[in-house]
């Protein structure tokens, strides 16, 4: 019981492990615990004065925080109805921490699924950063939009993802490390390096910051080994790879919060904006596209990066206004960018 108490205790603090997640998560789809679990949330209820409000208020409550979860798998959804609705009959007040939990993963962008083959999914919010830990101690970044996917046990040290994600993969001479996309795989012993897999783009890429990896390619049946400070293209129409020297930093500085462009042309540059500020940006002509940029961006609005590259650039742009949604929320943002005549 002090042990359960625990966990709940540093979960909802968020200072909670991963292994503190699957055991919160475990309490509430283990019906033999109920008779604990009643009296822990009964405790915890009482002591942030719960007993303030009315069965109806609490009701009310109840089911608009369940609205906030949405579980994938009937299995999951048929737990949580039951164990709503016993929890409902004895006193609807002791479910309300528990919903409060499920809100709390969902805010995280975390998703459980309990079946014979266990995973997690982390998500980042577009427009976001999200670091994350894995099983084995290996740690990383998530850009806005990007997915990673892993087993539970994690006994094969694989993940799969979307998106652009950086790693700093922990060493381990008898496991490799596997990530997986849709365009290829990259193998790792221990190292940091970048992976940009977003499905909308029309290449993917690794960018090698430290060790080595190799990256092997099903589709054009290829293998080819990177180095640091060296960038491999995928080009997603002719199947072919492409391997550049690059400075690495420039490419993965993103997750400390940095955008660092080194002589590189717009049509890069306004794809890495997009990513950051979930924003579309169209540019009109080739000529513009093709124009050099080098500079370093960091906490600046993208209107104002719109500024500052027009101040240096023979160019001009309009930034369109969000729209707001009958949901209250708004559409991606959209700038136009063109050459001045």
């Amino acid at each position: 019981m002090s042990s359960k108490r625990d966990k709940i205790t540093r979960f909802k603090s968020g200072r909670f492990s991963f292994n503190d997640y699957l055991s919160v998560a475990s309490y509430f789809k283990n019906e033999s615990l109920d008779d604990e679990l009643k009296q822990l949330l009964k405790e915890d209820w009482e002591k942030a004065g719960g007993e303030g409000m009315s069965h109806e208020e609490l009701e009310l409550l109840l089911d608009q925080l369940h609205d906030q979860i949405q579980p994938e798998k009937p299995s999951v959804v048929s737990r949580w109805n039951r164990f709503r609705a016993q929890f409902a009959r004895a006193a609807v007040w002791l479910l309300l921490p528990a919903l409060l939990f499920g809100a709390t993963l969902a805010y995280l962008g975390i998703k459980f699924y309990d079946d014979a083959d266990s995973w997690a999914e982390i998500h980042s919010p577009i427009g976001a950063r999200t670091k994350f830990h894995l099983p084995d101690g290996t740690e990383g970044w998530l850009n806005g939009g990007a997915v990673v996917k892993y087993p539970l046990d994690f006994k094969k040290r694989e993940v799969e993802v979307s998106g652009e994600v950086w790693f700093d993969v922990v060493h381990d001479e008898r496991k490799k490390f596997w990530v997986k996309t849709p365009f290829f795989d990259v193998e790792v012993l221990g190292t940091r390096f970048n992976v940009v897999a977003y499905e909308n783009e029309k290449t993917a890429e690794v960018i090698l910051e430290h060790g080595r990896v190799k990256v092997l390619c099903q589709a054009s049946n290829s293998e080819i080994d990177l180095m640091p400070d060296q960038q491999l293209i995928y080009n997603k129409q002719t199947r072919k790879m492409e391997k550049k020297n690059i400075d690495s930093k420039a490419y993965t500085s993103w997750k400390d919060g940095l955008l660092i462009f080194r002589n590189v042309p717009m049509a890069e540059l306004a794809k890495r904006l997009e990513r950051k500020y979930n924003t579309e940006i169209v540019l009109h002509g080739d000529k513009l596209k093709a124009l050099i940029f080098r500079a370093t961006f960091q906490d600046e609005s993208l209107e104002e990066i719109c500024s500052m590259l027009a101040s240096v650039a023979p160019i001009r742009y309009q930034v369109h206004k969000r729209a707001s949604q009958f949901d209250g929320t708004f559409d991606r943002g959209r700038v136009e960018i063109w050459l001045r005549e």
